[in-house]
């Protein structure tokens, strides 16, 4: 008798293009499932808003809806020398500022120390506020306009009439950055003395300078709408 032979069983190759299906079904299903989900939360949310909305309705209030700038923004009113606002005052003063690259270092340091002194000594709520602010040259105008009209020389005239373009053209064209501090106070009485401490602790370093109400205005508005020029 012959010795019996091991039959090996031929393994048939998996189909390639069956496999592809099935992944793209699993993707399908899987994207599928991800779009009801995000379907069935937007669904929730806006039952929760109309629940909530019922209920206000039901008890006679309105949802509380910003409407007004006024209703964001924390200011009420503006006086000469205090600003008042919804929660507390507040003032505004002009940083005179000095320039430290022509300074020698003792005197850069003396300055530099007496910045430090104030800042350790006054740690009650402040702000500084930089703005850049159109340049302003009424003054020079005014005095040139002045010349104008006294003026006969037509050689006169016409350099009084340069002046006046290029101080047109500076206001037009030239922006002064400017520093401003805010002081905040719980009442009037309390930003005076607040005032009064910020002065003296900035006397020999970056003195401060009251400003006019037309002036505190302009900074609130450019603070507010600052892609608005003046």
């Amino acid at each position: 008798m012959e010795p019996l032979k091991l039959i090996k069983s031929v393994q048939e190759k998996p189909d390639e293009n069956l496999q592809e299906e099935d992944t793209e079904k699993v993707i399908k299903n899987k994207k599928t499932k991800k779009k009801i989900k995000l379907l069935q939360k937007a669904i929730q949310k806006r039952n929760i808003k109309k629940e909530f909305q019922e209920e206000m309705k039901k008890q006679g209030k309105k949802p509380k809806m910003l409407k007004q700038t006024s209703d964001i923004l924390p200011f009420v009113q503006i006086d000469e020398d205090y600003i008042l606002l919804k929660e507390g005052v507040m003032d505004i003063f002009q940083v005179k500022t000095k320039n430290i690259h022509a300074l020698n270092d003792a005197d850069l340091n003396y300055l530099l120390l007496n910045r430090a002194q104030f800042l350790r000594s006054y740690f009650r709520s402040f702000k500084e506020v930089i703005l850049n602010f159109p340049t302003n040259t009424e003054i020079q105008r005014a005095y040139w306009l002045k010349k104008q009209q006294q003026a006969t020389n037509p050689s006169r005239l016409k350099y009084i009439e340069q002046k006046l373009f290029e101080f047109e053209y500076l206001e037009r064209e030239r922006y002064n950055r400017e520093f401003f501090m805010f002081i905040y106070a719980g009442d009037k009485e309390e930003l005076e003395d607040r005032k009064h401490d910020c002065i003296q602790g900035m006397k020999s370093s970056f003195p401060l300078q009251e400003l006019a109400k037309s002036k505190k205005e302009q900074i609130l508005f450019l603070l507010n709408n600052q892609n608005t020029q003046l």
